[in-house]
């Protein structure tokens, strides 16, 4: 499953995060890194140092989430988005995210606000438009939902339908 190029290149950052333990940057790539190589624990772990190192890191938080994520435990993957978006507030990426894992757990109400902050603040964000949409459907708000719905198409004619 691992090709060797994949582990030359976490053996690569894993020795850039352990000669620099305090670049923040570098434990940002190992655990995505991580993630890709579907080593949820891993990536866990690193996350967690990189949530010490820098508490206010919003793309560390959002690495935790996607940790969390993997691993199944989607309480605290709901924490560590929200976290994101409280520190990054117009990050799209973060607020997307977060609606995606309200609907993980099955709480589409819950997924209308933070999808809702993802196209106001990306007005062009197709993706977030096409899922907001099944949201409203789900929650019964026809309009609302075809409205986005035209929108996720006129954005990106590849998600018609």
């Amino acid at each position: 499953m691992n090709n060797p190029e994949n582990t030359d290149s976490l053996k690569h950052l894993k020795d850039a995060v352990e000669k620099n333990p305090e670049d923040i940057q570098a434990y940002l790539k190992l655990g995505n890194a991580c993630l890709k190589e579907f080593n949820g624990n891993e990536a866990l772990d690193v996350f967690q140092k990189a949530t010490r190192l820098q508490s206010d890191n919003a793309e560390a938080y959002f690495g935790l989430a996607k940790a969390f994520d993997a691993l199944q435990r989607y309480e605290e993957m709901l924490d560590a988005f929200k976290e994101a978006c409280w520190l990054k507030p117009d990050w799209p990426e973060a607020h997307y995210n977060l609606g995606l894992g309200y609907m993980v757990v099955g709480l589409y109400e819950d997924a209308l606000e933070p999808l809702k902050e993802a196209v106001k603040v990306k007005p062009d964000y197709a993706e977030a438009h096409r899922v907001l949409s099944l949201v409203y459907k789900l929650t019964g708000f026809s309009e609302q939902s075809e409205f986005h719905k035209k929108e996720a198409s006129r954005l990106n004619p590849e998600l018609r339908g």
